[in-house]
């Protein structure tokens, strides 16, 4: 599973490269954007076409979540991560390339496996690791959800924006 707005930024064309080299993979791309033609004629010419679906904007991300194998966040440039952060939340594997926001969140192996940025060929290798080994797979989702309950929770946002706001009066 991946999703995003279909816009160069989030990389979509490196995830559709790194699918075609992992002949079991299917992909579910859940978004909208300007280039949502460009990739469906990118999964045609690379013959994945019948193993990607293009979701289209989507309003049942958890249930996204809880039927997928694996997140992906190919991004070329994620400032934030928040797509790292719900898939933490849902208790799912990542795959993320180290960009800002990714590689600031992900301990490479522990919360998630890293893969350069634009590298499809280690993006496909990232995704086999954890496809393939279910210890590891549980292993970085079980790690992912403990981050988010850590750190990421309503309660636990919440209690750090009051503490930051006390601190602020005389």
């Amino acid at each position: 599973l991946a999703l995003g707005r279909l816009h160069e930024n989030k990389a979509f064309d490196v995830l559709l490269d790194a699918v075609s080299r992992l002949p079991d993979a299917y992909l579910w791309l859940a978004g909208e954007g300007p280039l949502r033609r460009e990739l469906e004629g990118l999964a045609e010419k690379l013959g994945i076409k019948p193993r990607v679906r293009f979701l289209g904007w989507r309003e049942d991300i958890p249930a996204l979540f809880a039927t997928c194998d694996l997140f992906v966040c190919p991004s070329r440039l994620e400032p934030l991560g928040n797509v790292v952060v719900e898939a933490w939340a849902q208790g799912v594997p990542v795959v993320a390339t180290d960009s800002l926001g990714p590689g600031t969140l992900i301990e490479d192996g522990e919360t998630g496996i890293l893969a350069p940025v634009d590298d499809a060929p280690a993006l496909a290798r990232a995704m086999a690791l954890v496809l393939d080994d279910e210890t590891l797979r549980s292993h970085i989702a079980r790690q992912g959800r403990e981050v988010f309950e850590d750190h990421f929770t309503e309660a636990v946002v919440t209690d750090t924006y009051r503490d930051f706001f006390e601190g602020l009066l005389p």
